[in-house]
């Protein structure tokens, strides 16, 4: 049995439709995957919604306690999605991201910086996450393998702030941002 932490849009004028979402999702998990799967769902703890501080920590005691996290990177998703993926990285958590091939994070066509860059895969949900799936099928494959997996920390941050300096050494581009001083 795994203890699963569902990341993603909680609205139920989302592109889910309803706030239980997450119900049918880990349903279809488990049927793919063959693999039980305890649903560690943030919307049913009855946590005081006017309490932030309480919701916050009530979503990172769930976080900690999961097995993996898998965050639905829907075109709609809100910025909790994000912050849910840093907590896991704290706490050095396998994170799964689900995100559609075509949708905003992962395979469109994308303008940046004036320029359109084919296949766009979004650098924070794809250098944060530990694998990227574009359907459900694909996370279902990786339940099997979690144990082939190690989770990526927040040295992620520093190692991508080092790989950056390196770079910017070997170019010697003088039109970067300058950091602190």
């Amino acid at each position: 049995m795994l203890n699963i932490y569902v990341a993603g849009k909680i609205s139920k004028d989302s592109i889910f439709g309803k706030h239980d979402w997450r119900d049918n999702f880990c349903l279809e998990l488990t049927k793919l995957s063959g693999i039980g799967i305890n649903n560690l769902d943030p919307t049913k703890t009855g946590t005081n919604q006017k309490d932030i501080k309480m919701v916050f920590g009530c979503d990172s005691y769930l976080i900690s306690n999961c097995d993996v996290m898998i965050c639905y990177l829907s075109d709609d998703i809100s910025i909790g999605g994000s912050q849910e993926i840093l907590i896991a990285k704290y706490f050095k958590k396998l994170v799964i991201g689900l995100a559609p091939h075509g949708g905003k994070f992962n395979g469109a066509d994308k303008e940046y910086f004036g320029k359109i860059v084919k296949d766009y895969k979004d650098p924070f949900v794809f250098t944060s996450c530990d694998k990227v799936c574009k359907n459900i099928e694909e996370v279902a494959k990786i339940l099997k393998t979690l144990n082939k997996i190690k989770p990526k920390t927040l040295d992620i941050i520093p190692d991508s702030v080092d790989y950056y300096l390196s770079l910017k050494k070997q170019t010697n581009n003088h039109n970067h941002i300058r950091g602190p001083r």
